[in-house]
């Protein structure tokens, strides 16, 4: 406003009565339409941001802010928890977790907030394994999933997230069928009710392809009943390959309101075959069947190129897809690599499957979190390097209404972003 008011003196004495005072009315009227100010007095008082930053080898640090929250945030000063893999985490209550410990040994680590509110470790259930494979779901503080395949790739271990030690195992050994690479719950552990929801992958690890390829062209889930202690059944769909893509990337969710499951399938994502592409599939609430009337299909708005994000609510499913044909192995396609800024947060319309661009900053790729919603709201994670930006946008999907959380300035990539409430 002063450098307006500046300018405005020199031309006062030419001006008449009338307009200035229409100039200050309009001054006055763009302040009301300020954006928030980079204090953050507007933000929630009772959410502390927990905040991973990450460098371009994707080590980085945790962090938590409470009071020091801002629509701009410059990370320098503010102390973190160091890690040699900074890919975000999940929470539970008052609770971090996620996959390895702050100097990448496999397992799971559970951090929490000390008295001067700053993340620090807590306990750590170490893997058997050395392999970047420890695939896990934390359900309640007494009751949470792991796989490790040192312990057997067709058995899920059972652990306490509370004082972080295996309680005990669930054997799928039943369903082996003598192939070389075979898994249960490698990439996707899911609980719904009283029923777990593992991938079974049986197949083979074809040279030069770090995936699993199945001798048949479909994708399975194994359902157990945690009620009974057994196995219910095992659902199939065909078409695509490989439910889950990495550890700690997590390609399933629940519809909270209509409870539905819903799966990605990234098929092979070295071949990238047209017939049995990436696919988004759905376990009805009631069923543990796949719902063989019901697939969104990659091809549909790109190809070739898989989904590799997923969030669900109400009938819409949230995923990014990119501006271009995209290939992971090799580089990319038509010279758009793989992590480039081509991926743009959608919204897919589960029944009409028609899909919306949102109007938030694009997506490298390089951070690998999954919308979740929070008091009402989804938020979405963008890093691209031709805007350098790296921030939070959230969406009310009642409104259509957009709006910037906060972007870090200066201070790395952003690679996760979690909120713990008062």
């Amino acid at each position: 406003m002063r450098i307006i008011m500046k300018r405005i003196n020199g031309f006062r004495a030419l001006m008449f009565g009338l307009s200035a005072l229409l100039v200050l009315g309009s001054c006055s009227k763009d302040k009301d339409n300020d954006t928030p100010t980079p204090s953050g007095e507007d933000l929630p008082a009772n959410e502390t941001w927990i905040i991973y930053n990450a460098n371009a080898n994707w080590s980085g640090g945790i962090y938590a802010l409470k009071n020091n929250k801002s629509r701009e945030l410059n990370l320098s000063g503010i102390p973190f928890f160091q890690v040699s893999s900074s890919l975000g985490g999940r929470v539970l209550g008052k609770q971090l977790y996620k996959v390895n410990n702050a100097a990448n040994a496999q397992g799971i680590l559970k951090l929490g907030l000390n008295a001067a509110g700053n993340v620090v470790e807590d306990k750590f259930l170490a893997s058997l394994s050395t392999a970047y494979i420890s695939n896990y779901l934390v359900v309640s503080p007494t009751e949470g999933y792991y796989w490790d395949e040192v312990r057997g790739g067709l058995k899920v271990q059972k652990f306490n997230p509370t004082t972080m030690e295996r309680t005990g195992e669930i054997d799928f050994s039943s369903l082996s069928q003598g192939l070389p690479n075979e898994s249960a719950g490698q990439l996707i552990l899911a609980k719904r009710e009283d029923k777990l929801y593992v991938d079974l992958l049986l197949g083979t690890k074809l040279t030069g392809n770090w995936q699993v390829s199945p001798p048949t062209k479909e994708v399975a889930i194994a359902v157990y009943d945690l009620t009974n202690n057994k196995i219910l059944n095992v659902t199939k769909f065909g078409g695509t390959t490989n439910l889950g893509v990495f550890i700690d990337h997590v390609l399933w969710g629940q519809d909270e309101v209509t409870k539905d499951l819903y799966f990605v399938a990234v098929a092979d994502m070295k071949t990238q075959p047209l017939d049995y592409s990436s696919k988004i599939l759905r376990i009805k609430n009631g069923s543990t069947e796949f719902d063989q009337t019901f697939s969104i299909n990659i091809k549909d708005y790109q190809f070739p190129a898989e989904f590799n994000r997923l969030f669900v609510h109400n009938n819409k499913i949230y995923t990014a897809i990119p501006s271009r044909p995209v290939s992971y192995y090799g580089g990319g396609q038509h010279g758009i690599k793989y992590r480039d800024d081509v991926w743009y947060w959608s919204e897919i319309d589960a029944t009409t499957k028609k899909a919306k661009r949102l109007a938030i900053p694009a997506d490298s790729f390089y951070g690998t979190q999954n919308p979740f919603l929070h008091n009402g709201e989804i938020y979405f994670l963008s890093n691209n390097t031709t805007e350098g930006y790296s921030g939070v946008n959230q969406y009310n999907p009642t409104t259509g209404t957009i709006k910037e959380t906060f972007h870090l300035k200066e201070s790395g990539r952003l690679n996760g972003f979690n909120i713990i409430t008062d």
